[in-house]
Formats: C-alpha cells, sequence, structure tokens
C-alpha cells in the first residue's frame, strides 16, 4: 500500500508530455484577438487588423497591444506581393478593396520616407505606371499632404501616398510578430516546416510576374499552362534563391496551373488572371 502503480505513472507521465507539447505549440502560433492572421514567411507571422483607423491611430494601436510591434515595413517584392495576396484572400474585395496602412510616411521631410519601426528604407514598389495613375507617377503627393503610405488603391500591390485628414476615411493595418519557441529546457523541439510558395494567386492580366519562394537550392524548371493543359510558358531557375520572380507573357483572364521540377520533386501551384 502506499506505492503508485505503473498505470497510474504512464498516465501523469503522459498528462505533463501532452502539456509540455501544448506549451510548445502556444509558443509557437502567436494570434491577437484583434487581428486576422495572414500567413509565415521567412520566420514571422502577418496579419491585419480587424478594425480600421487612421494612420497614427493604428501605430498607437498596435504599439498600445504590444510595444515591441509596429506598422510593417517591407524589404522586398516578395514581402511585398505576399502580403498584398494575402490581404486579398483574407480580407476579400467586398464592399470595397480592403486599403491598409503600412508603416511607411514622409510627414518629417516631404520625398524623404521612412518607417515607423526605425528600419532602413530599402526597397519601395511605387506605383508608376501613369496609366493606372491618372494623377502622375506615385508617390505624387497630389494635394500637397499625402504623407502616409497605403496599399490597395491601386492593383497588383503598388503602392500609394495617401492623406490623413480628420474626414479621410480609416484604413485596415499589417504588422507582423517573430515565430518563436518554447523556453523550456526539454529535448522536445517544433522543428520549422519548409514549404514552397507562390503568390500572387489572383492577379491582373497585366501583371504578367509571379513570386516563387522555395528552400530547393538547385536548377528549377517552372511550367505555366492554361486549364486545358496547353503549356504556355516555361522557365529554368538555374540559380534559385528564397524568392525567385517568374516574369510571365500577357495572359487573358482565366485559371492557370503551374509546376515547378527540381530533381525528383514536384510542386503545383494554381492562379487566376482577371481582365
Amino acid at each position: 500500500r502506499g506505492e503508485k502503480s505503473p498505470h497510474l505513472l504512464m498516465k501523469k507521465f503522459i498528462l505533463s508530455l501532452i502539456f509540455i507539447l501544448s506549451v510548445q505549440i502556444q509558443a509557437n502560433s502567436q494570434t491577437y484577438s484583434h487581428a486576422i492572421e495572414l500567413g509565415d514567411l521567412n520566420g514571422y507571422r502577418y496579419f491585419i487588423s480587424k478594425e480600421k483607423f487612421k494612420f497614427w491611430d493604428a501605430h498607437n494601436h498596435i504599439k498600445s497591444i504590444d510595444s515591441t510591434l509596429d506598422l510593417l515595413s517591407i524589404h522586398n517584392v516578395g514581402e511585398s506581393m505576399f502580403v498584398y495576396d494575402k490581404v486579398g484572400q483574407k480580407v476579400g474585395m467586398s464592399p470595397q478593396p480592403p486599403f491598409y496602412w503600412l508603416g511607411g510616411h514622409d510627414e518629417n521631410q516631404e520625398g524623404v520616407w521612412e518607417w515607423t519601426d526605425g528600419s532602413d528604407w530599402d526597397y519601395e514598389q511605387w506605383t508608376t505606371d501613369t496609366t493606372e495613375a491618372n494623377y502622375g507617377a506615385e508617390p505624387n503627393n497630389l494635394g500637397g499632404n499625402e504623407n502616409y503610405l497605403m496599399v490597395y488603391y491601386y492593383s497588383n500591390g503598388g503602392w500609394n501616398d495617401a492623406t490623413n485628414n480628420p474626414g479621410d476615411l480609416p484604413f485596415y493595418y499589417v504588422f507582423k510578430s517573430a515565430i518563436t519557441t518554447s523556453q523550456d529546457t526539454t529535448n522536445f523541439s517544433q522543428p520549422q516546416v519548409l514549404e514552397n510558395k507562390v503568390f500572387p494567386t489572383l492577379m491582373n492580366s497585366e501583371y504578367s510576374k509571379i513570386m516563387f519562394v522555395t528552400y530547393w537550392k538547385n536548377p528549377i524548371t517552372v511550367v505555366i499552362s492554361d486549364s486545358g493543359g496547353k503549356m504556355l510558358y516555361k522557365e529554368m531557375i538555374n540559380n534559385p534563391k528564397e524568392v525567385n520572380t517568374i516574369n510571365l507573357p500577357y495572359l487573358p483572364g482565366g485559371l492557370y496551373h503551374g509546376v515547378a521540377i527540381h530533381e525528383k520533386e514536384l510542386f503545383r501551384f494554381k492562379f487566376t488572371c482577371t481582365k
């Protein structure tokens, strides 16, 4: 009497194991009740707010939730198009496009853009096509006080400088959070899952490029076909990077299928072009 049965000891061990794993899963699955999760890219999880704000109100709002977070800064085309594509998927286009703030502004000095998080301004994606930007290539500072960076005013991820006047409409905002791991000292771990990604999955026919994110290191063949299986485009990526730009020919509106071939591995994807 007083001894614990092997079944009881095993039950306690299993419960302890489940607890440890659940703590790790929670640590690796950061969520925010005020935001919609967009997806993961390069060790970060991206989110868009559920509510809309003016620019500095958006900045203050995310800081009030977590002082280590900030409005999103963008540093390459892959990141820019990943966010643009995911926002369109998760938020949708009705009743109006999902306009959202990034953390860029030139409030301190006209024409000198900076990020609210203090990172380097080392990439930009302004809309320069004047067939779409009717008042001149962006940033055009129309009206003299367009000092804040927003997206979805133009198609295909092009940036726009916008006003932040009292009577203006508020927008969503985007931010990211580092994907963290548990700090316990057990031997259990959650290895990072590497996967290929393609975006945008919905684009205007005039855009004619997709981003291919991959962990593959050796040459890759990319083939694009129409919905009937007819091959329309083929490209060899001899020295793949983490984010690769694939420039496509003009594609009419419709559904397209792609396959990336790497040695004995295949990655299939599809995307839609709108007229």
